[in-house]
């Protein structure tokens, strides 16, 4: 390698004859710094080494021909904008087009005349030059831009963004790169002073009259945090060289300092600066407001007070310092167990406040304690040096408790301290005894249940579904049974909306379907023919994980899909109907049946059930029950199995409970049927042993 003292430009040659880099050398040694390399390898190497404004490149060489050396050229970031000349003895149309085809800026064709390849050089080297300047040049515009106070938004012809400076972000509250390409109203919406009309944008008027447009002396803008603000602004077209308008430019400040300054200050006064939660003072408004929602609406508000136990010897051994860290981490973790209506704010130094309004009862009040408590639990796993962590809560409602926010809170405070002092308590405390009572009971049907779940304390039991004609049995309905930690059943009133409020009723559900599968084929391979009809949750149903976990465990059980009948209640209609509808259609195509479980008691609407991907209705027992005496009342039985005939659904007696309701049903043409009177729920042994014979 071969280089001369001029530093002015770097210029790479890259040729396998030493005659030609001797001819090279000497015509372009006058333009800049000359390396030489005689292979490809060398010369990517060189490249990456000394970043030339210029290479000249052999096409034909050993190894790596010149097509290749540029090809990794343009795949690196380094190289990929340093022009290339190719060197060729070829000439035709096809090579000429070809090297320009491969990104080369130019060729030079062997024999090579030096004046020639000097000339061509300095022609590019000074386009390089040029870019560079251009490049600072729009370098040193875009820091001028991001540095000013004032906003700055560039615009196309058409009125959309095409650029905006960091104070123009702060200023709309909306990032760059969101507002690209949308239209300068959607961006900065302007209004004639306050509740004035709107005010077209100046760009507007910039761009049709060619010329410096101010903005109206009180004009507004509505940043996305959805403030308005006083804005002083002007624009300027955009023009190209042929004096066309290409798009315009705003410039804008806000001129209300003093009101900022005022909003600061009250953000001062109504936020915790540790937090950035509200505080207290903030949190006594909010509660009054909701407390005139909760008159006009008749529910209730809830208060949960949130206490750090010992969190003064925690500052003490550990610092201030870690104690902050600590608030602000347990202030995360309450946070993301609340819904958007939910209030957190910070108290005191040590306890934080949850307002939850617009409750139907204390359960809702009670799942939402509880969530907290469980999340703030996983508090020790990253902190392992604190020893003992643990939080006490005190819970008081509106407008059982108090009628105003001040007694409100005092009293969600006394609930706190029993929480503290009892050592009955297990750290979560109702002020009102009543309420009380009711929570320690359903506590300890929460833990039960938990414990059920974690020790699979729980079985199933069967109930047939028979053709009354042949007495064949048709299906089963799998019923889930839970038993307490001393192997007593406890009744599915006691738990099964516990379940769903607690969402306990989703690892339930799972445990159900595996056991109801495991069971069938089982049954399958003795030879018996009859399908599972299995009860699921609308919380269950609307897990995003129902779906994928049904069809995994048919697959492990290797189960048909048309041996499985899901029973869905009304209600769950009111959730979420395009998913509901989407799944079960996904359902059905795979061969599953579903049936409306306990019809005519729940939503009933004919429009949703004309939607509804299903197979059957299932008549609630409490129209069964009323087919007794002489004159027996069939008037909604008829009604719902005339409405299944018409949809081509089956229809299904549940709750028959005496002979005289059985034979009246089958008068009707309801020939399937389930109850009492038939079999109650049994083991699968018994109904193996009875039904399946």
């Amino acid at each position: 390698m071969f280089n001369n003292n001029n530093d002015t430009h770097r210029i790479l040659l890259v040729d396998d004859d030493a005659s030609q880099i001797t001819l090279l050398n000497k015509a372009l040694k006058d333009l800049g710094h000359v390396f030489f390399e005689q292979d490809g390898l060398a010369a990517l190497n060189q490249a990456l080494a000394t970043r030339p404004d210029i290479i000249l490149l052999d096409i034909e060489m050993p190894g790596l021909n010149g097509y290749e050396v540029l090809a990794q050229l343009k795949s690196n970031d380094v190289t990929v904008d340093i022009p290339v000349i190719f060197i060729t003895s070829h000439d035709s149309k096809e090579d000429q087009l070809r090297c320009l085809a491969a990104g080369a800026v130019d060729f030079i064709v062997k024999p090579l005349l030096p004046e020639v390849v000097a000339a061509r050089v300095q022609t590019h080297l000074s386009l390089r030059d040029r870019e560079r300047r251009l490049e600072q040049v729009s370098r040193h515009a875009r820091v001028t831009l991001e540095s000013i106070g004032d906003g700055v938004i560039t615009t196309d012809r058409d009125g959309r963004v095409t650029y905006m400076n960091p104070s123009a972000e702060l200023m709309t509250g909306m990032l760059l790169s969101e507002a690209l390409g949308q239209a300068i109203e959607e961006v900065m919406p302007l209004r004639m002073g306050d509740d004035g009309p709107d005010h077209i944008n100046p760009v507007h008027v910039a761009m049709q009259e060619k010329r410096e447009v101010g903005m109206a002396f009180n004009c507004q803008m509505l940043n996305q945090r959805g403030h308005w603000i006083a804005v002083e602004d002007s624009s300027t077209p955009l023009m190209s060289d042929t004096d066309e308008v290409i798009g315009a430019v705003i410039v804008f400040e806000d001129i209300n300092e003093s009101r900022a300054m005022a909003l600061k200050m009250a953000h001062t006064l109504q936020y915790d600066q540790l937090t950035n939660l509200p505080n207290r003072f903030l949190l006594m408004e909010r509660i009054n407001v909701e407390m005139g929602q909760c008159k006009q609406n008749k529910n209730k508000l809830g208060l949960i007070l949130i206490d750090v136990d010992r969190f003064k010897l925690i500052n003490e051994e550990f610092g201030f310092d870690y104690g902050d860290a600590l608030l602000k981490k347990i202030a995360q973790k309450i946070s993301a167990r609340l819904e958007q209506n939910q209030t957190l704010s910070r108290h005191n130094a040590d306890q934080f406040m949850v307002l939850v309004p617009a409750i139907d009862s204390v359960n809702q009040l009670a799942h939402t304690a509880i969530s907290i408590r469980e999340n703030l639990a996983q508090i020790v796993s990253l902190y392992p040096e604190l020893h003992n962590f643990s939080i006490s809560i005190g819970l008081s409602l509106y407008p059982d408790d108090a009628d105003d926010p001040q007694s409100l809170v005092m009293h969600a405070d006394a609930a706190l301290y029993r929480a503290k002092t009892d050592m009955s308590q297990t750290g979560l405390c109702f002020y009102s005894s009543e309420v009380e009572s009711f929570f320690v009971s359903r506590k300890e049907r929460y833990s039960q249940l938990k414990n059920a779940i974690s020790q699979k304390n729980y079985e199933l039991h069967y109930q047939p579904i028979v053709d009354t004609n042949s007495g064949e049995t048709l299906a089963v309905e799998a019923l889930l049974r839970v038993r307490d930690e001393q192997g007593r059943l406890i009744p599915p009133v006691d738990f099964i909306s516990l379940a769903e409020d607690t969402k306990l009723i989703i690892p339930l559900g799972e445990g159900v379907i595996h056991l109801a599968l495991a069971q069938l084929k089982q049954w399958n391979q003795g030879g018996f023919d009859l399908k599972m009809c299995i009860n699921i949750s609308p919380v269950q149903f609307l897990d995003p994980h129902f779906v994928p976990l049904l069809l995994s465990k048919l697959d492990e059980h290797q189960v048909p899909a048309d041996k499985i009948e899901l029973e869905v209640t009304e209600n769950m209609m009111l959730k979420n109907m395009e998913q509901v509808c989407r799944d079960m259609q996904q359902l059905r195509n795979l061969g599953i049946t579903i049936s409306i479980d306990d019809f005519g008691t729940g939503f009933s609407s004919l429009s949703y059930l004309k939607e509804l991907p299903i197979d059957v209705l299932k008549i609630d027992r409490s129209f069964i029950t009323q087919i007794r005496g002489e004159k027996p009342d069939d008037t909604l039985t008829r009604t719902i199995l005339n409405l299944a005939n018409n949809m081509q659904l089956a229809a299904i007696a549940e709750g028959v409970e005496t002979e005289e309701q059985l034979e009246h049903l089958k008068t009707l043409g309801i020939n399937q049927m389930q109850g009492f009177y038939i079999s109650h729920p049994v083991t699968a042994n018994e109904v193996q042993a009875r039904y399946l014979v």
